[in-house]
């Protein structure tokens, strides 16, 4: 890979062209040899070997930064060869060329771009938007500044391609009018522009775009520079052009272009690729049947790129790996690292991506929403929970994770809108709780600080008092994000000094933070290069890469090439009017960039391979690019058969893939899961063992950080809290007036939310308020016929296996609490359990007795299950439990009161008047009652034996252990440490 001496060159073909007198000479180097090493050979063709290689007159322009780094790395690889030094070249991007800093002596100093971007904020900000209707067709909900701030990024991001092209707004407006396309917007967009350009002025500094357009007309090269030579830049643009002409009227100038003195007639003037022939011509791809390889998604991709360098003594210097499409990077970051082998992306690794970022994100969506749940995900940014913990007076005896828990509960329990309505909720007696208080009031005062002190003075400090304890070693990439971010804030706040007349009024603190936080979304940080590192380059990195194995992936039609769809501003048709890069350009550019790819390796042990996805990471379908079809009419057919064959051998992705699986640990002899159990536990449990081990064994139960209306169970609750008001009530519980008992349940839903949530109801809350309200009038009906019927509340909340009355199967305490015990004269005592969602099934409520009691499903058999969940109806048809519930409870009263009649069943508030009914088991008969008993002794023997496995995989997806055990339980679970033996892999 590195250059050989110069006499192993093959002879450079020269060519001059352009108008007479001002011409820039062509300089063709072939595809003989690699884009890198061909560019050496030219730098270093007048050099004997003797002496230092001295290019310090040369201004030598590539297409990124890393194709410089790699050049000069090889420049001195080359002189090394010789035992002598380099003196390196000025290596440059494009840009450099017309760059504000070509112009000496102006009058103000020039904008950065993040000034620019704050003073086109300010603009926006204060923009009478009635006045720009056809830029901005409708009023945002509230122009705030980041709404500004998120505009002026886009339109920036236009106008640096109108920069790019030697245009602005007010030159694309005056070209787009005269062609009728949206002459309306582009006029508005030039006012605006003009408006900038103003306040730019006034801020005393000078518009960075304009500047630049000047300097590709009247820039200085720096002193020294004798040769300018622009090297495997296949895009030059406008600007640059326009650049590179002026400069070379005193500077003696080349253009290197990569390709065989025969193809010369299809680039222009500047080395680019002519779409009227690249557009249609063959890429002469070798093997395309072992060369082009479908991929099933991005995964499928790195575990091909994995597989392609097994085995190879020393990747880094034989492979180099191609990702246009940037969603196949973190999947294959991934898998060569779990293979052990390092990766180097060029691009660097966006600060957005960065912890500390996340954690100033949040900090800034507290500042301005004061929402209690941006301060529970702020608690679960790093070193956050730490240091609020840190602060505490309770300090040594709270962990960080028993005050998560407690928010979390906090929340569940009183809803916070508002962070103040938490601090309220922590001091009232129901949830009294001083280390909430603390840490709550602690945040405030940051908050507090934000909005009255200077700002970068609170968000050094504010970091500081976080990361205390953290000691950064110098090599310590947390280090270097740290020196990002504290850079970013005081550039920021002087860039803000020097926009200040951009604004009518002082920013506040989370205005501030916000452009902050637009300003580190901008940077990368970039790590070195490990010795052993596979490149993982970008589509325009390729040119330059000269390892022998190329294995480009993401080879898909949205990526390579890259297609301009839709653009809000400049769609196709405006680029090619203005002439800016089209879909055609890039179509041209990237069919000659895959033709050098592929001819510089030809003929040389070289290989390519050319992967690419079937599917998205989203599951959408993606297609093969264009350029893997551009072949010879004959071979069409079969390429396209190739490419979109069903046969390929492209597995199915799983939906999800996990790094490792769950190991269970067994639980403690002494647990309190073998020593009681409720009735309402068996259901957990014939349900499925082992979410019946997570939840009631290692007490696991879903979080929800964004809760913001009571949950089904907190619904309940409520209905319930008023059904036993009613039946502790002793002058009411024997009403038979619907009216007078609705009144009551209304005030009884009324005072629990009021001593739970307070007095002012968000909207979520008020809705489920008329609801509980509904269902319980509708109920008050019933229950009122009920009393007129004979029917009296004998006891509400009626505990089941107490000191007094124990009620015990198989050796093991059985407990749990009755909702409602009535009594008649005559009939003898009936029980209820109130339900607040009713199961129905075809548009018809599900009985009791099939909610205990289920059929066999297709492709059960009795086999299929233990001998004592099963029974069988009348018809001696085969049924298995699946819940205890009803049937224990009449086990239960039948101890307390021998020879009474029982009945029971459910009260089902529903939604509707429908489900809003009484629901007795009619048919429960001792045998039905022995067998329920059979089976809860069969549930208690199987956790006693700990027998928590298999798993129901069967389970909905609003099961709460869903996502925890996706795809499946089995796949996520090692079950060894619960007794079972693992599925075979």
């Amino acid at each position: 890979m590195t250059p050989s001496h110069k006499s192993e060159q093959p002879e450079l073909a020269l060519f001059t062209e352009g108008p007479p007198g001002h011409s820039i000479p062509r300089v063709f180097l072939g595809w003989e040899r690699p884009v890198l090493a061909s560019t050496v050979d030219f730098l270093a063709k007048d050099w004997k070997g003797r002496g230092s290689l001295d290019l310090s007159d040369h201004l030598i322009v590539v297409p990124t930064r890393n194709a410089g780094r790699r050049l000069r790395e090889s420049l001195a690889v080359h002189a090394a060869k010789f035992d002598a030094a380099v003196i390196p070249p000025l290596v440059v991007t494009p840009d450099f060329l017309y760059a504000p800093a070509r112009v000496a002596g102006t009058e103000f100093p020039v904008a950065s771009p993040t000034l620019a971007s704050f003073i086109w904020t300010g603009v926006l900000l204060e923009l009478p938007l009635a006045k720009f209707r056809r830029v901005f067709p409708v009023d945002p909900v509230e122009t705030h500044l980041k709404w500004a701030n998120d505009n002026a990024s886009e339109i920036l991001k236009v106008r640096s391609l109108l920069i790019e092209s030697d245009l602005d707004f007010a030159d694309a407006a005056d070209l787009l009018t005269g062609l009728d396309i949206e002459p309306g917007r582009w006029n508005e967009l030039s006012a605006i522009e003009s408006i900038a350009l103003a306040m730019t002025r006034n801020c005393r500094h000078l518009d960075p775009g304009s500047v630049s357009r000047e300097a590709a007309l009247t820039g200085v090269l720096p002193p020294g520079i004798r040769k300018l030579v622009i090297a495997g830049v296949p895009d030059l643009k406008p600007l640059a052009i326009k650049a590179l002409r002026h400069h070379s009227t005193t500077t003696s100038a080349e253009i290197l272009i990569h390709a065989p003195a025969s193809e010369s007639l299809h680039f222009d003037l500047y080395g680019r690729a002519l779409p009227s022939t690249w557009m249609t011509r063959e890429i002469p791809i070798p093997s395309p049947s072992q060369t082009i390889r479908p991929c099933a998604n991005a995964t499928a991709q790195a575990e091909a790129c994995r597989d392609l360098i097994t085995g190879l003594p020393e990747p880094a210097k034989l492979v180099a790996i191609g990702i246009p499409d940037p969603e196949v990077a973190p999947a294959l970051a991934q898998i060569l690292a779990d293979a052990g082998q390092g990766t180097y992306d060029p691009a660097g690794r966006a600060l957005s991506r960065e912890g500390l970022h996340h954690l100033l994100k949040q900090t800034h969506n507290l500042l301005a929403t004061d929402r209690f749940d941006s301060f529970r995900l702020l608690l679960r940014c790093p070193g956050f929970i730490f240091a609020a913990v840190r602060y505490l007076p309770e300090r040594a005896s709270v962990s960080s994770g028993k005050v998560l828990r407690w928010f979390d509960e906090l929340a569940s329990e009183t809803l916070p809108d508002r962070l103040g309505d938490a601090l309220t909720a922590t001091r009232k007696k129901s949830h009294r709780n001083p280390v909430l208080s603390h840490l709550i009031t602690w945040t405030q005062s940051w908050m507090t600080r934000f909005q009255k002190e200077d700002f970068a003075t609170v968000v050094t400090d504010y970091l500081t008092g976080i990361f205390f304890e953290r000691r950064f070693s110098p090599h310590d990439p947390i280090g270097a994000v740290f020196s990002e971010v504290a850079s970013a804030i005081h550039q920021s706040d002087r860039e803000l000094e020097l926009a200040k007349d951009a604004f009518r009024r002082d920013l506040g603190g989370e205005e501030k933070l916000a452009l902050l936080l637009s300003v580190l979304t901008e940077q990368h940080l970039y790590p070195e290069r490990g010795p052993g590192d596979i490149d993982l380059q970008g589509w325009l990195e390729l040119l330059w890469e000269d390892a022998p194995h190329l294995i480009v992936t993401g080879m898909n039609d949205h990526a390579v090439p890259e297609a301009i769809i839709g653009h809000a501003f400049l769609p196709d048709s405006a680029r090619r009017a203005l002439g800016i890069q089209n879909n055609d350009d890039r179509f041209a550019r990237d069919a000659y960039l895959l033709t050098t790819l592929i001819e510089t390796r030809r003929g040389h042990g070289g290989r390519i391979d050319l992967l690419f996805g079937r599917q998205s990471a989203s599951g959408d379908p993606l297609r093969p690019s264009r350029l893997l079809f551009q072949c010879e009419a004959s071979a069409l057919a079969d390429r396209t058969l190739q490419l979109f064959s069903e046969e390929s051998d492209v597995s199915t992705p799983l939906p999800r893939t996990i790094a490792w699986k769950l190991k269970p640990l067994p639980l403690p002899v002494d647990h309190r899961i073998f020593q009681r159990i409720s009735v309402t536990d068996f259901k957990r449990y014939l349900s499925c063992p082992f979410r019946f081990y997570l939840e009631k064994g290692l007490r696991m139960e879903a979080v929800e950080p964004e809760k913001s209306e009571l949950d089904p169970r907190d619904f309940g609750n409520l209905i319930h809290a008023a059904l036993e008001a009613l039946g502790r009530n002793e002058s009411l519980r024997a009403s038979t007036k619907p009216e007078e008992i609705a009144s009551f349940f209304e005030n009884e839903v009324d005072h629990w939310l009021k001593d739970r949530f307070g007095s002012r109801l968000p909207a979520s809350l008020v809705i489920q308020r008329e609801a509980a309200r509904r269902r319980l009038a509708t109920w008050a009906k019933i229950e009122a016929r009920c009393r007129l019927d004979g029917w009296s509340i004998l006891e509400v909340e009626s505990p089941i296996g107490s000191e007094e009355c124990p009620f015990i199967i198989s050796d093991m305490p059985v407990s749990g609490r009755i909702d409602r015990i009535e009594q008649h004269e005559e009939l003898g005592l009936r029980v209820f359990d109130f339900k607040t969602k009713a199961r129905a099934e075809y548009g018809k409520l599900i009985p009791v007795d099939r909610c205990h009691l289920t059929t066999l499903k297709r492709g059960e058999i009795p086999e299929d299950f233990p001998g004592w969940a099963l029974t069988h109806d009348d018809k001696g048809k085969p049924k298995r439990w699946v819940d205890l519930q009803v049937p224990l409870y009449c086990l239960a009263l039948a101890a307390r009161f021998p020879g009474m009649d029982v009945t029971a069943g459910y009260v089902t508030l529903g939604k509707t008047d429908d489900e809003i009914r009484l629901d007795l088991w009619d048919g429960l008969d001792e045998a039905t009652i022995a067998s329920a008993r059979t089976c809860a002794g069969g549930v208690i023997d199987a956790i006693r034996q700990s027998i928590f496995w298999p798993p129901n995989e069967q389970m909905p997806k609003w099961d709460s252990f869903h996502e925890l055990l996706s795809p499946s339980a089995s796949a996520t679970v090692d079950p060894t440490g619960l007794g079972a033996t693992p599925d075979p892999v």
